[in-house]
């Protein structure tokens, strides 16, 4: 109610100054040349509306460790249908929580607890990798590799609030190493 005040009082001023008679400024001269370079202003950047995971205590979601956003970025590709979290699926070992990206045709994001070890953890997962690449200093342990029909695969694994958590994301796109170690670092700081 005080901004609707506010905008009320703003408009009176304005209607006072206008009844009262006064000449009207002159408008300033237009300019015909183009300032110089150094005054023109560059559009700024809008910060994102993504929060991701400060290490939650406990493990409800996969989607707030990883944004469609971000998973652009680091690929350099476009990414349409955006970001949806999916059931949770059981597994042999506890709970994944689902994250799709573009409606499941781009990528998945799954974040549970595990039970055994972080090397436990990567063996079991690159049975059926292709080409497995470590990527060391990045959690506990994280490598990418290719997956026997469905694509990529970032594994990242660590401790955190007494627990082993996991992340595994499947893409169905590739980038450059740099994508993988970027992806997979953002998710060990938030595992």
């Amino acid at each position: 109610m005080r901004f609707l005040g506010g905008i009320l009082a703003a408009c009176l001023l304005t209607g006072v100054a206008a009844c009262s008679g006064g000449a009207p400024a002159a408008a300033p001269p237009a300019s015909t040349s183009k300032p110089p370079s150094s005054t023109v202003s560059k559009p700024k950047t809008t910060a994102p509306t993504f929060t991701p995971a400060a290490s939650p205590a406990s493990i409800t979601a996969a989607c707030p460790f990883l944004s469609a956003d971000e998973i652009m970025q680091a690929l350099a590709q476009g990414l349409s249908g955006g970001m949806k979290e999916s059931d949770p699926v059981e597994t042999g070992v506890g709970k994944a929580y689902t994250c799709e990206y573009g409606g499941g045709q781009t990528g998945a994001l799954y974040v549970s607890t595990d039970s055994t070890s972080a090397a436990q953890f990567l063996a079991r997962s690159k049975k059926d990798c292709a080409n497995a690449v470590p990527m060391p200093g990045i959690g506990e342990g994280a490598l990418h590799c290719e997956k026997k029909d469905a694509g990529l695969q970032i594994l990242v694994t660590k401790h955190s609030h007494g627990q082993l958590r996991t992340a595994t994301l499947f893409l169905g796109s590739s980038g450059g190493e740099e994508s993988y170690v970027s992806l997979a670092k953002l998710l060990a700081d938030r595992l």
